[in-house]
């Protein structure tokens, strides 16, 4: 536990410090307080990004590698849905543009699929 409040604590002198370190990491900024101060310990998940993210830091007394699974990662995909193959650009038709909400823009298709 001393352990890490003393490398959470390093990172509050860091460029962008607690903020930066939570948003890192993926947990609150409470969270991160707290651990710092050393009131409580991490998720092993948050261990584990910890000393993959920050540099030099290896916990003494746990090997994270051999207790939490290894993050999948997944890229973004375009699925092909056959049936849009047939669809022409004809058969869609714009039927409504319009703001919605102050960021966001609504727009409405109607879409004749053949068949």
């Amino acid at each position: 536990m001393a352990q890490v409040a003393k490398v959470f604590s390093a990172r509050l002198e860091e460029k962008g410090g607690a903020k930066k370190a939570a948003t890192d990491l993926g947990i609150s900024l409470a969270s991160f307080y707290k651990y710092a101060a050393g009131q409580d310990l991490p998720r092993m998940e948050v261990l584990r990004d910890a000393q993959a993210k920050w540099q030099g830091v290896k916990w003494d007394l746990i090997d994270v590698s051999e207790i939490t699974k290894a993050k999948k990662i997944t890229s973004p995909e375009q699925y092909v849905l056959s049936f849009l193959q047939e669809v022409h650009e004809e058969n869609v038709q714009v039927a409504k543009i319009g703001p919605k909400g102050e960021r966001t823009l609504q727009i409405l298709l109607n879409i004749r699929f053949p068949g």
